[in-house]
């Protein structure tokens, strides 16, 4: 019996970054998904789903920072992977001071995403 694919939730306002990313992992066989917003994700996904999060710090509305706050505070499990488009002082520490296990800079190299994917499996993150 196989287990099934790993969840990925992807969370960025960048459409066309979002899709991309979605559609190399649904291709390696994870099950992608795309999220325009926080918003979007907390109203779709409820807080016992397994999973990997890959979230963008900069969006509209709420930032990816809020979103990781609002998960610990509504009891998410999954791990937070952070991504942004946009380098600011501190903004790698103020990730994993939330509590975020990666922190990657667009434009990244996709084995690294990859990686930190693979290290949370290996962790058991569910």
């Amino acid at each position: 019996m196989f287990a099934s694919p790993t969840h990925i939730f992807i969370v960025d306002d960048d459409k066309s970054f979002g899709r991309s990313l979605q559609r190399l992992l649904n291709a390696i066989g994870f099950a992608a998904e795309c999220f325009g917003s926080a918003r979007a994700f907390l109203d779709s996904v409820p807080f016992d789903q397994k999973g990997i999060a890959v979230v963008d710090i900069h969006m509209p509305e709420w930032d990816g920072f809020w979103l990781i706050d609002k998960m610990q505070e509504l009891r998410y499990s999954m791990p937070v992977i952070v991504i942004t488009g946009h380098t600011e002082a501190g903004s790698r520490d103020t990730a994993f001071q939330r509590g975020a296990v990666g922190f990657l800079q667009k434009p990244f190299n996709q084995q690294s995403l990859l990686d930190l994917i693979e290290a949370q499996e290996e962790a058991g993150y569910d």
